[in-house]
């Protein structure tokens, strides 16, 4: 009894390793997770929160392409000056990937990331201000884009329709404008749940 139960987790166990979408399914993926984000000229990585929701097109049985809508909190900290300066950024990123599935549920990926700023706050000595608020206050003909650009490359693991995602977001735009390399760059680990969409 226990020899046959032992098997009947065993292959269980491997039909959830082993489970592949099928060629031309799409499915969806809520995710959840977290940024440590860093930044030129800043010395520390800041921690942050990303949620959001991946669809993701079966081409073939290896490859596959995904579009996601993703709130993400970046951004990064400096305490140089003994005080400590943190500047906190938010996106709404829209990571377009190319999946390789080198074995059934490891996924390898490559795109891009077109993202949107949203807000920008900086704390300095206790005190909380508003980027584009503060720019503008001080004269200052310094901007910060509104559009982002970035390449995302990374891994993803499935199982049991569980999704675990890990992937560095590398700055390509300056988060200034006119004010030299200022570029975020992010590593982003999430959790999604994956099922087929039927519309």
């Amino acid at each position: 009894m226990k020899k046959l139960l032992l098997l009947a987790i065993v292959l269980l166990s491997s039909a959830g390793i082993m489970a592949q979408e099928r060629e031309g399914t799409l499915t969806v993926q809520p995710r959840v997770g977290m940024n440590l984000s860093s930044m030129t000229d800043y010395n520390k990585m800041k921690f942050g929160y990303a949620f959001g929701m991946e669809m993701e097109y079966q081409i073939t049985d290896i490859f596959s392409l995904s579009a996601a809508l993703m709130y993400s909190d970046q951004g990064a900290k400096d305490d140089e000056t003994g005080t400590d300066e943190i500047l906190d950024i938010d996106f709404v990123n829209v990571p377009i990937m190319l999946n390789c599935y080198v074995v059934p549920g490891l996924a390898v990926k490559a795109g891009v990331q077109p993202a949107f700023r949203t807000k920008t706050t900086v704390k300095y000595d206790g005190m909380k201000m508003d980027v584009d608020w503060l720019l503008k206050q001080y004269g200052t003909d310094t901007e910060m884009n509104k559009f982002m650009l970035s390449v995302p490359v990374g891994l993803s693991y499935e199982y049991n329709h569980f999704v675990l995602d890990a992937r560095y977001n590398i700055g390509v735009t300056d988060l200034f404008k006119g004010e030299g390399i200022m570029r975020n760059n992010v590593i982003q680990l999430t959790l999604g749940y994956k099922f087929e969409a039927n519309f």
